[in-house]
């Protein structure tokens, strides 16, 4: 058995950013860039007026100004602004030459084609140009996980086609006799296959493109033939159940006889004690445990950055720093532990209700983990405790 921290780096540096492809930019979303964006002009590109009002020169806000031009957004001014004159200007418009600042329309009293500023005061109210970034400017860097936000900062450079890395194609196998599919009514020594559904939606979320290979039973052959089917067109394997020590968890064995090499089969870690890794020239397998808790958390905590390492990302979980609403304890502290926990108000957290790794609904509930680190076993009512979000 070995650290987590150790099979965390196993796992990782074994890593390797997948090739890569374009996509148009605005489906773009999700993915990872494979390259750098930078900036092929200024923005903004000109001048630009922050507010409705009048262009004038400062040094003239005292007098009359003569009204000379009007200029609306899109359009070019048709004349510079020369002492004692103003153009009347509107939000986002190109400031004309000669102008140095803008005031409200608010802030303005008219007589034909006389205009007078009213204030003592005001701000030059013009964005000037290249103040959000200059020609050349890295907006954007190879490894970013694009969001919502970055498809208008590549619509603003003009990045429409933008090189990101593929998506990692990942086949999820379930295994055991025990396991029917969600449809069918178990006999009462069956459950329903859920770990395979649940890996499949974990990993489309951070978006790989999964594939469920249903269900292995607990025999050579049937390992065998799904395993072919599972390898034949994926880039990491991810299956649940089948790893621990007994009598028929096979699928070590059939690991080895499709080429995969195990690293590791054993990690300081609860739940998910039998975890295994394994890989081969060009794929990857993650053996996770059956229990759903278990399946659940290592997915995020190790199957889930690696994933990410594959699209060149280097995954960050979301984390917030909460107050404990109660003392929260274990028996043993010689494994690292995760605790599901949710929000409580006033800025605490709580322990969900939860039975152990097989009390699948715990998870539903739960906002965040929050993990006991080795050798402990108390964490105090009111300490502060960092919560690993698990809906991001």
């Amino acid at each position: 058995m070995i650290p987590f921290d150790e099979a965390y780096r196993i796992a990782l540096d074994s890593a390797r950013a997948l090739d890569t492809e374009t996509v148009g930019f605005a489906e773009a979303a999700g993915r990872v860039l494979a390259q750098d964006v930078c900036a092929d002009m200024a923005m903004p590109p000109f001048n630009k007026a922050m507010v409705d009002g009048y262009a004038c020169r400062r040094a003239d806000l005292g007098g009359p100004l003569e009204l000379v031009d009007t200029v609306a957004a899109g359009y070019e001014p048709k004349r510079a602004v020369g002492a004692g004159q103003c153009v009347k200007i509107m939000t986002g418009a190109m400031v004309p030459e000669g102008a140095d600042c803008v005031f409200m329309v608010e802030h303005s009293e008219v007589d034909g084609d006389r205009v007078r500023f009213a204030r003592d005061e005001t701000t030059d109210n013009i964005t000037q140009t290249g103040r959000d970034f200059k020609p050349g400017d890295v907006l954007l860097q190879r490894g970013h996980r694009l969001k919502p936000a970055d498809v208008a900062v590549l619509a603003s450079t003009g990045c429409v086609s933008p090189s990101v890395y593929r998506r990692p194609r990942v086949s999820v196998l379930a295994t055991g006799d025990e396991l029917v599919e969600p449809s069918a009514k178990p006999s009462p020594w069956q459950i329903r296959n859920s770990n395979a559904y649940q890996v499949c939606v974990q990993a489309s979320q951070i978006g790989c493109v999964a594939t469920n290979h249903g269900v292995a039973l607990d025999n050579d052959a049937s390992l065998d033939e799904c395993l072919d089917r599972a390898l034949a067109d994926c880039d990491v394997l991810v299956m649940s159940g089948g790893v621990s020590m007994g009598e028929f968890d096979l699928v070590p064995s059939a690991m080895k006889r499709h080429g995969l090499a195990i690293k590791y089969d054993r990690v300081a870690i609860q739940p998910g004690k039998p975890t295994t890794f394994a890989r081969s020239d060009s794929q990857w397998c993650f053996g996770l445990p059956g229990n759903p808790v278990s399946s659940y958390v290592i997915f995020e905590i190790l199957t889930k950055p690696f994933l990410f390492a594959l699209m060149g990302h280097a995954y960050r979980p979301p984390r917030v720093r909460l107050t404990l609403a109660r003392t929260m304890t274990r028996k043993s502290g010689a494994r690292r532990s995760w605790v599901p926990v949710v929000t409580v108000g006033n800025g605490k957290v709580d322990r969900v209700e939860y039975f152990g790794s097989s009390h699948i609904n715990a998870l539903s509930m739960a906002e965040g983990l929050v993990a006991f680190q080795e050798g402990e076993t108390e964490l105090p009512e009111g300490s502060m405790v960092d919560v690993r979000l698990i809906h991001d």
